[in-house]
């Protein structure tokens, strides 16, 4: 049998490396069907001069199929939890609006103004709430150009707690509220933006009590430049091998079928509009936002 020459050594240890310092990615044809191939480049010195390059070619081709195919496969996956949420939380409000109007056609004979009103209230509230789902889903997909103007935080978040109570009276029925906030902090924001960044980490806070007892804190914290929300709850906190996970797209860590996966990652999407930054943190059984803000926008429209 031959022996190996140290060239022929050094010459083959290029190919038991998994990829060089200097690589790239290129696609060609062949008889019609693209492939992918990975090229490696190995400079080889001789006398500590580079006398040559030693270039490997890897066809990776079926490797990038079976990606593409494992990443259509997640967004598909992802796009059933999406549809399977949006269908739910639209199905209840249209079914108390259903049997809200058959009420008041059993009783049209002998209708009781006060029954009428509440009635009305009722479906009011349904339709609220199917509001609510639409512009959250019209947010993620086609978000607008940010409108300040100096508005007064405290005022918004106020706002934002009434119509979450409003909209969902069971599930805020036995939650105690918290909110440290003075009366004319101001600063500029865009306030139906920041209320629907409110309403969405309320709710998460809500669907996580699951009609239970416990309690909601807002603090809001002014430094020279910026501004800080914390936004608390003592609902049993998040799994830490989910935390990273739910400011992401349709990503619900709710039952299946059961809200759309849009309300956190619009709420990111929200606060990086603004500049600012949203983070998350969870320990004792409690879950804690925390939404910095600039005092000053320096993009987007201001009046």
């Amino acid at each position: 049998m031959k022996e190996m020459q140290p060239e022929e050594e050094n010459f083959n240890q290029y190919f038991e490396y998994p990829k060089s310092d200097v690589n790239r990615e290129i696609f060609h044809s062949v008889r019609g069907q693209k492939e992918t191939l990975y090229l490696d480049f190995y400079p080889i010195e001789k006398d500590r001069v580079i006398g040559s390059v030693l270039e490997k070619v890897s066809n990776i081709t079926r490797i990038r199929e079976k990606e593409e195919e494992n990443l259509r496969i997640r967004n598909l996956a992802s796009l059933g939890i999406f549809i399977s949420g949006v269908a739910h939380e639209l199905n209840n409000p249209l079914t108390g609006m259903s049997l809200t109007l058959q009420s008041l056609l059993n009783n049209l004979t002998s209708i009781d103004p006060d029954f009428f009103r509440k009635r009305l209230d009722m479906m009011k509230e349904d339709l609220t709430r199917a509001a609510m789902i639409v512009t959250d889903i019209i947010s993620f997909a086609k978000p607008d150009r940010l409108m300040t103007t100096t508005v007064d935080i405290y005022e918004t978040i106020q706002k934002a707690k009434e119509n979450v109570i409003w909209v969902y009276p069971v599930l805020s029925k036995n939650i105690t509220w918290e909110i440290l906030c003075e009366p004319g902090t101001t600063f500029q924001f865009n306030p139906v933006k920041m209320e629907r960044l409110f309403i969405n980490l309320f709710k998460n806070s809500l669907q996580a009590f699951d009609y239970g007892e416990g309690k909601i804190r807002v603090e809001v914290r002014k430094t020279r430049n910026m501004v800080h929300i914390i936004v608390e709850d003592n609902a049993g906190g998040i799994p830490d091998n989910l935390i990273d996970k739910i400011f992401s797209p349709f990503f619900t860590k709710n039952k299946t079928g059961i809200g759309t996966g849009l309300g956190l990652s619009i709420c990111h999407s929200i606060v990086r509009e603004h500049s600012g930054e949203l983070s998350v943190k969870s320990f004792e059984k409690k879950t804690r936002f925390r939404v910095s803000l600039p005092l000053t926008q320096n993009h987007g429209y201001s009046s």
